[in-house]
């Protein structure tokens, strides 16, 4: 059994994790907390490179997100479902690292790659905890949050990661294959496009602006979550840092 770890974060395909948390990874571990990537899939479906070359890039990402381990749980890229085989084999993950916390992707995502993984992973990090459901020592975390990809919601929070952004940025980029290349002869995607990271920091610049921050990574989270503090809550001065009042 290893070590009990802080966050253990999901995603349906290798790229899935720095381009939607890389920021809020880089922050857990700048506080010293451990990290570890699962990838449901190697993302051999992809239209530009192949599963080598994605395994490749990856392992460049996680050491540029400085995490404990990456791994590979060799689901069928576009053919993540939920079903008994698959959930067993995100509840073995799960069992094995035992995290406080676990993250995946909004379950409202337009890929279905995205859409189950955040399905399967809310199921099995409940049932992870059901001692006569599979093998291992049984654990449940205490908090699965879901993070966006294609598609943004209203937020229940936001991460400030405005310390982290470039080296998250950096981290994204070790997908050389994934990214707009001019001199690259493979067929044009829409994260291929030489606008896609004007827009992916448009998007970190909105969630940091929501809290006065330069960039942020939002987050969802069913139900309601414990505040012992509401003052030390606030304790950030929000969307008018600069202001005495709200104008």
């Amino acid at each position: 059994m290893k070590e009990d770890i802080d966050i253990l974060a999901f995603g349906a395909h290798p790229d899935d994790v720095e381009l939607s948390v890389g920021g809020t990874l880089l922050a857990a571990r700048s506080r010293g907390q451990s990290v570890v990537i699962v990838d449901l899939t190697r993302g051999e479906m992809g239209t530009r490179g192949d599963a080598a070359t994605r395994a490749r890039e990856a392992t460049a990402a996680a050491a540029l997100l400085d995490v404990r381990e990456r791994e590979q749980l060799e689901l069928s890229d576009c053919g993540v479902l939920l079903n008994e085989a698959s959930r067993l084999r995100v509840i073995e993950s799960i069992r094995r690292w035992r995290p406080r916390l676990v993250i995946a992707p909004d379950e409202e995502d337009l890929h279905p790659d995205h859409a189950w993984t955040g399905r399967l992973v809310r199921e099995a990090a409940f049932l992870a905890g059901v001692a006569k459901l599979g093998t291992g020592k049984p654990h449940r975390p205490r908090g699965v949050l879901s993070a966006f990809m294609h598609h943004v919601r209203e937020p229940d929070f936001v991460v400030d990661i405005s310390a982290h952004f470039a080296r998250k940025k950096e981290a994204c980029l070790a997908y050389k294959s994934q990214f707009h290349d001019p001199a690259s002869t493979e067929p044009a995607t829409y994260i291929a496009r030489p606008e896609f990271f004007t827009w992916w920091e448009a998007r970190a610049r909105t969630f940091g602006h929501a809290i006065g921050a330069e960039f942020g990574e939002g987050f969802l989270h069913r139900g309601p979550l414990r505040i012992d503090d509401p003052v030390a809550l606030f304790a950030h001065p929000g969307r008018y840092p600069s202001t005495q009042a709200a104008t």
